[in-house]
Order: C-alpha cells, then sequence, then structure tokens
C-alpha cells in the first residue's frame, strides 16, 4: 500500500510539474542597434545619432525622426536607407497587441508620441495612452482589454503607450511585444516592463501564447554603455539562488533567445560570447552603477545627510516618493504649469528627483571604487562585506574615506539596504582577479 501511495505522490508530483511549466511564456529578446553592423554606422545621419531622453524631451521637434524610427520598427518604412529596414522585426513578432515604454518626461510629451504613433501607423492601427496614474491597475486592465477586443472585430492591431504601466496586477495575454523607447530605467521597473509581454494566456489570434518578444533600440551603439536587456539579465540573475552572479548570468541567459540585427536579418547572439562579456568587470561597474537604487536609501536621514548634506523629513519624503509620478506634470507650450497644483506637484518632483540624483552619484562612487577597496585589503576576499571589515578592523579606514569619501560602517549599512547590489560587487570583485590573475598566466 505504501508503494503505490508512494508511486500516485510521484506520478501527481510530475504532472503538476508538467502543468506548472506548461503556461510558461518564452521571452525573446530583440538586441537592435542603428545601422546594423557598428562598423557601418556611419552611415547613418547625425540626427539619430543620439539618446532617447534627448529625443522624447521635445516630441514635436524630434517628430520627423521619431516617424522614420516608428515606421523601421514597425515594418512600414519606405525609404531608401537601410538602416531602417534592418530593425524591422515582422518575422519575429507579429505585433498585433504592442506595449510601448517610453522615457517620456510628461505628459504633454506622452501625448505628443500618441500623435506621432497614429500618424506613422496610419488607421490600420489602434494607438492608446495608457497610465496608472489615472485609473487603478484593475480599470486600466479593464480598458486594454476592450481595447483589444473592440480592434479585433474592426480588424485593427493595437499599440499601447506608457511609461509607467509595470504593475503586476495589470495582465493582458493578448500582448505580444514589449517595446522599450529609454535609455535606462529604474532596475527592478524594468523586469516590471518586460513582465508585461509573458503573461500566459491567449494571444489576438485566440491561440494559446508561447512567445513574447521583447525589442530594445539603442540609437547610437557606438556609445552605448547599458542597454535596459543587459540590467534586466543582471537583474533576474541576482535573484537565482546561487553564491555567484556570475553563475546568475549563465543560467538566466540559458532559459531566454536574444537576437541581434546584422547584415541580412537578424542573427542569435552566441550566450557564451554575451555572458564573458556582461561578466566582464568592466561591464559590471556599469551595470552595478546603473542598478544603484537610491530609493532603497531615502527614507534613512542619517545616511542622507551624511551623503549629501540635506536634512529630510522621513515621513514626508515617503509620502512624495510614494505619490509622484513625473508623468503627472503636464506643461504647456511655454513649459508654464497649468494651474497651482501641477505647479505643487512639479515642485514636489523635482526636489525628490535631485535628491535621487545626488544620492545615485554617491552609490554609483562605491561601484566605481570597488575595486580599489579590494586592493586596500590586498584582495584577500572576495566579498565587499568582509572586506570591509577587515579593513577597519586592520585600521586602514582612512584609505576607504579617501576613495569614497564614507566609512566602511556606513557603505556596509548601504550595501544590506539595497542601495547597490551586494552580489554584483562580490562578482565584480571576482571578475577583476580573474582577469588580473590571467595576465600573469
Amino acid at each position: 500500500m505504501e508503494n503505490i501511495i508512494n508511486k500516485l505522490k510521484e506520478k501527481y508530483s510530475l504532472l503538476d510539474s508538467m502543468n506548472s511549466v506548461n503556461e510558461i511564456v518564452e521571452p525573446n529578446f530583440l538586441r537592435l542597434s542603428l545601422g546594423g553592423v557598428i562598423d557601418k554606422f556611419n552611415s547613418v545621419p547625425d540626427e539619430y545619432k543620439t539618446d532617447w531622453s534627448k529625443l522624447l524631451s521635445d516630441v514635436k521637434k524630434s517628430r520627423g525622426i521619431l516617424s522614420t524610427l516608428v515606421k523601421g520598427l514597425f515594418g512600414s518604412y519606405g525609404g531608401d536607407m537601410t538602416c531602417f529596414y534592418d530593425i524591422n522585426t515582422d518575422e519575429f513578432s507579429k505585433k498585433d497587441v504592442t506595449m510601448v515604454f517610453a522615457g517620456t518626461p510628461d505628459k504633454t510629451q506622452q501625448n505628443e508620441l500618441v500623435n506621432v504613433f497614429k500618424e506613422s501607423l496610419g488607421p490600420q492601427y489602434e494607438v492608446v495612452l495608457i497610465n496608472g496614474d489615472e485609473t487603478s491597475n484593475r480599470e486600466a486592465e479593464d480598458l486594454a482589454k476592450r481595447v483589444v477586443r473592440e480592434s479585433k472585430y474592426k480588424g485593427k492591431k493595437v499599440v499601447f503607450i506608457s511609461r509607467d504601466m509595470a504593475s503586476r496586477s495589470f495582465s493582458v495575454s493578448e500582448i505580444d511585444t514589449v517595446i522599450l523607447m529609454f535609455d535606462r530605467g529604474q532596475y527592478s521597473s524594468i523586469s516590471q516592463k518586460i513582465s508585461r509581454v509573458l503573461t500566459p494566456g491567449k494571444t489576438y489570434d485566440g491561440e494559446d501564447k508561447k512567445n513574447g518578444f521583447i525589442i530594445s533600440l539603442s540609437l547610437d551603439p557606438n556609445r552605448e554603455e547599458v542597454n535596459p536587456i543587459d540590467e534586466y539579465i543582471v537583474y533576474e540573475s541576482e535573484r537565482v539562488m546561487v553564491n555567484e552572479l556570475s553563475d546568475g548570468i549563465k543560467r538566466v541567459l540559458r532559459s531566454i533567445n536574444i537576437f541581434t540585427n546584422n547584415e541580412g536579418g537578424l542573427e542569435s547572439i552566441v550566450i557564451d560570447e554575451y555572458s564573458e562579456r556582461l561578466i566582464n568587470s568592466s561591464s559590471l561597474i556599469r551595470l552595478g552603477k546603473s542598478s544603484s537604487n537610491p530609493d532603497s536609501i531615502i527614507d534613512n536621514e542619517d545616511i542622507v545627510k551624511l551623503l549629501t548634506g540635506i536634512v529630510i523629513n522621513t515621513k514626508t519624503t515617503n509620502d512624495k516618493i510614494e505619490g509622484i509620478d513625473s508623468s503627472l506634470v503636464e506643461r504647456g507650450e511655454s513649459g508654464k504649469k497649468q494651474n497651482k497644483n501641477e505647479k505643487e506637484k512639479d515642485e514636489e518632483l523635482t526636489e525628490i528627483q535631485n535628491l535621487r540624483n545626488k544620492l545615485r552619484l554617491q552609490l554609483e562612487n562605491i561601484v566605481d571604487n570597488v575595486v580599489e577597496i579590494s586592493e586596500i585589503n590586498n584582495c584577500e576576499s572576495d566579498d565587499i562585506i568582509e572586506s570591509l571589515i577587515s579593513i577597519k578592523n586592520k585600521g586602514f579606514e582612512d584609505e576607504v574615506m579617501f576613495e569614497v569619501d564614507m566609512d566602511c560602517d556606513t557603505i556596509i549599512k548601504i550595501i544590506k539596504m539595497g542601495g547597490v547590489s551586494h552580489k554584483l560587487l562580490n562578482t565584480i570583485i571576482t571578475s577583476y582577479n580573474k582577469e588580473e590573475n590571467s595576465l600573469f598566466v
């Protein structure tokens, strides 16, 4: 009898396991660059050699450039520049329902971007602005599903444009493609934005959803440092239960597909080469700086005062952080606020953003100098916290103060609070030590 029970447990455990992965949507990342091969980038006009933040800061001024980019991404470009044909991904993703996350600074620029998409894609697309600041996530989800349903009835495809609809409670399975139109974002929110395309269920055509597509377009590959896809991979790698971030990166890369545009179309990236590039210490330093999280320490009055010299009211600051989104701020043609309430929101936003920027610079300074800190301890440990404790015990704390202008205990506290990633800092040290040792082999 016991054997029968054990076999039943094994059987149903196996079935449960199979069912648990049956609905998993496979992520496919399309890491695109203008000009295809970087060596040919000189053929791209100078006005396209910029970044998203500049283009989206004044959408009216950038309308011509943005329209060409949109047409290229959606396969409707009809000009004579081959680089815009290279970013067409229709062979991979049908883009029946696309969600665009754009780094627009305010609501006015969002509305202007919606107009650019409408004019560029024509009447066969329904383009809708959808944000979490005007409605609840549930209402936004209901709206999105209604738009998809009505558009399907009319024979139209759908494009949702948003800045902040990354909440996990917003789930629309028909979204088959996410386009990332920003240079960098809040570290964890990138993963949430990407998850919008990984919702299981039925597609626009009513089929079981198997694949989701994430498109990231670099406007200037010669100046490229951090790509949102790289940030996503490292963020997810930190959540893998392994001691070494490099092991986590390799595991994440084995579970996804990454393609890039090259001569003759899109081709799969060699995962081992991509992994080695990410694990390189200099690449990790750039990613570590990008992933620094000032919001994790911004409510600590002592740390904020030490790092910035600013005295804050914790409750007031927390309320502002939770209650303000930059997309709420709407500007008129002259840049003046429309009423007193909007002016107050803008001033609060500016105050918090300035504080975030000051804290981020200090956190980035830790990442920039983590190798130098480990060398103070003669690289005796690959763990940054262990190194800091050892440095303090040996009486070398002044050298840390010289490098980053803060003491060992403060750095340890920042790391433990999540201001900078402990695992990422350790991997930077490990990678650097391996690179240095290889020079003497």
